[in-house]
């Protein structure tokens, strides 16, 4: 089998393989979806100080919500890079 050129190989290089290409998607999607808690979040506690009771059970619900986003937004980071350093 003949080998790649240099010129290949950087080729190859810029274009991400089908399962990073996927990684980058969804890391950019839940990127947004972290973004929009957020917001999401202020427009809720401008709501609260309006209606306090249950505040904080509420906030605390919407918290754990945004901190699992978070953590699936990481994982997504992660598999992008995991990918990208195995080329």
């Amino acid at each position: 089998m003949r080998q790649a050129s240099d010129l290949q190989k950087d080729d190859a290089k810029r274009v991400d393989p089908p399962a990073a290409h996927r990684a980058r998607q969804f890391m950019g999607e839940t990127c947004q979806v972290v973004e929009d808690l957020s917001s999401t979040l202020g427009d809720l506690e401008i709501c609260l100080e309006r209606r306090p009771h249950d505040r904080a059970e509420i906030l605390t619900l919407f918290k754990n919500f945004k901190k699992r986003a978070m953590d699936l937004h990481g994982k997504a980071i992660k598999a992008f890079q995991d990918i990208e350093a195995g080329r």
